[in-house]
């Protein structure tokens, strides 16, 4: 603009006198103008503990003049600011790096200082009175440091659980022992259940019953256990002979109380006009055996594999050739010759009984 002028007045004056005086007008112009340069201009400084970063502007926003400068670190807070005349003295630090540690995690976050919770604020951190800092949420923070965060929430819900069930036990005596019956299924129930959930960091570790409401309620099953013992019945028998004490057999027609079984080779033989090895008269329940393998006197109680014959209580009281070829085998003795021929040769499930 100074210059404009300078050329239009030249441009007017015709003589030296005039021109001489002219430009005596536009230097004292042109050192008016720097004067007022100089006095409306200002010189910022920043100190950032290292390095002084100096700017002269006619702008006297201090921020507005710093917004625009280059430091070390775009990151940054301003400690002091002095005002000396023109020029402005300006202290700053950069941030340093706080990390926070949320159960797994550790989150690393830049920091220019402040307290615990501005920290966690900034950082989009919502802190309640449930949840756990530390260090605490007032502590001032100058430097690195670690901050424990846990999250702790109360949620209620409300769930629906099954009721379960009973079994009831019955017993019958129309069943026979041993066996069992269901007469009635069982239905579980349901009811309602209002809770407190206790949350830590998202993951539930606890909860707190408020109340339960019965929607239903279960219905039993019910179940008969059988007490109807069936003893064996010597007419069915084979067997003359009779236990000292009835034997009690199962649904299956086996004894339910004996010490060991054998599955064996059985014949049967009748009468030949002498008696048994042990000195007895040969009668329907006195076996032959092996003696080395079913001692004389064995009590037991023989049934053939087949069902077809129920021979009853036997006693071993004789033996024959037929133990050098079948050493286990057993012959049993009928009333006659037909009675033997039409047994033959049978497996038998002997149940020794003592």
């Amino acid at each position: 603009m100074i210059e404009k002028i300078k050329s239009r007045l030249v441009g007017i004056l015709t003589n030296r006198r005039v021109r001489l005086s002219a430009i005596s007008l536009l230097s004292c112009i042109t050192i008016a103008a720097a004067a007022l340069l100089h006095t409306s201009a200002h010189t910022i400084k920043v100190f950032d503990g290292e390095t002084t970063y100096t700017v002269t502007s006619l702008n006297k926003n201090v921020a507005s003049v710093m917004s625009g400068m280059k430091f070390k670190f775009d990151k940054y807070a301003v400690l002091d600011t002095q005002v000396n005349q023109n020029t402005t003295l300006v202290e700053i630090t950069y941030g340093f790096p706080v990390y926070i540690t949320q159960g797994d995690v550790t989150t690393e976050v830049e920091c220019l200082g402040g307290t615990v919770a501005e920290i966690l604020k900034d950082n989009g951190y919502t802190v309640d009175e449930h949840d756990f800092v530390e260090p605490a949420l007032n502590t001032q923070i100058k430097e690195t440091i670690y901050i424990d965060y846990t999250d702790i929430s109360y949620e209620n819900g409300t769930k629906e659980e099954a009721i379960p069930f009973k079994t009831k036990t019955e017993y019958s005596s129309t069943l026979n022992k041993g066996t069992t019956k269901v007469t009635q299924k069982g239905t579980n129930g349901l009811k309602r259940v209002n809770y407190t959930q206790k949350l830590v960091n998202g993951v539930a570790t606890s909860t707190d019953i408020l109340s339960v409401e019965v929607l239903s309620n279960p219905v039993d099953a019910i179940k008969l256990i059988g007490t109807k013992v069936t003893y064996a019945n010597p007419k069915n028998w084979v067997s003359t002979l009779s236990p000292k004490k009835e034997i009690e057999l199962d649904a299956n027609g086996v004894p339910v109380k004996y010490k060991s079984k054998m599955t064996v080779r059985a014949t049967a033989y009748t009468y030949t006009g002498n008696k048994c090895a042990t000195g007895v008269a040969p009668q329907p329940g006195y076996i032959a055996v092996n003696p080395k393998v079913i001692p004389y006197g064995t009590k037991m109680f023989i049934k053939t594999v087949d069902g077809k014959y129920i021979y009853g209580y036997a006693v071993a009281a004789d033996t024959g050739g037929f133990t050098k070829k079948h050493p286990t085998g057993v012959d049993l003795f009928f009333t006659s010759k037909s009675a033997c021929t039409k047994f033959g040769v049978r497996q038998a499930e002997i149940y020794i009984l003592e």
